[in-house]
């Protein structure tokens, strides 16, 4: 009976240190901030799109993926290797700034950018991905941004109705645009009509052409824009192909 009262006083006793050592840790504990996981999240939404976009360009070499990578905002390209998606397979390591809001304990809305590393392999075989893992050391590699056309439409379109169904008022009309001198522009006249086309990237083209009854422009779709399709030239501008998306 001795024995087990002593135990039982004891028990506590020695179990004290204990209790008060875990409440210590669970008080100073690491705690991720508010916004943590959303940014995580947020993270993992771009590299989502990069590699639903990896597929929808019918990528397979190693410098198009990682030029395609490269122009989404808080995407640093860290490592590239391999030659091409079918025979060499491409291994690609992007660094993804995510960013997040949440609210503290105190109630207030807080904000804030994560950093994650993943991991693409893509071919010879099949795809995966490696999310999360340790950031190489390095700078990133430089990816030239592509320039863009966004919000041209309408100034070119008032441009050429001004300009009317003259090549060299045209030419004239679209250095006044002051676009990026990486895109390309082309024109060109026939039958009575001026066909303009201009190029910032692959998937980024904006056809125009003006004649007796006005101007028109053009964006074609992304599947009529994939390589071996439609080409952006002032040719497509003047030809029946103008303006029609397939069905």
């Amino acid at each position: 009976m001795r024995t087990r009262t002593l135990l039982a006083v004891a028990a506590p006793i020695a179990l004290a240190p204990l209790l008060l050592a875990a409440g210590l840790w669970w008080a100073q504990r690491p705690v991720e901030p508010a916004w943590h996981d959303n940014a995580l999240a947020d993270a993992t939404d771009t590299a989502d799109r990069i590699q639903a976009r990896f597929a929808r360009d019918h990528l397979y070499k190693a410098a198009d993926y990682a030029h395609t990578a490269g122009q989404e905002p808080g995407v640093a390209v860290l490592q590239v290797h391999g030659e091409t998606h079918w025979q060499t397979g491409v291994t690609l390591v992007l660094r993804v700034t995510g960013h997040g809001q949440g609210v503290n304990g105190n109630g207030t809305v807080v904000e804030g950018d994560a950093q994650v590393c993943f991991r693409f392999r893509l071919g010879p075989e099949r795809d995966s991905r490696d999310d999360g893992i340790d950031c190489p050391a390095g700078d990133p590699l430089p990816i030239r941004p592509d320039p863009t056309l966004s919000g041209v439409d309408e100034r070119l379109k008032q441009a050429l109705a001004v300009a009317g169904p003259d090549e060299a008022a045209v030419r004239v009309a679209v250095e006044g645009l002051g676009l990026d001198p990486a895109v390309r522009r082309e024109v060109t006249a026939a039958r009575g009509m001026v066909g303009v086309a201009l190029r910032a990237a692959q998937y980024d083209c904006l056809l125009a052409r003006v004649g007796p009854k006005g101007a028109q422009t053009w964006r074609p779709s992304h599947t009529q824009l994939a390589p071996g399709e439609l080409p952006c030239t002032a040719g497509t501008a003047l030809s029946s192909q103008f303006g029609r998306y397939p069905h």
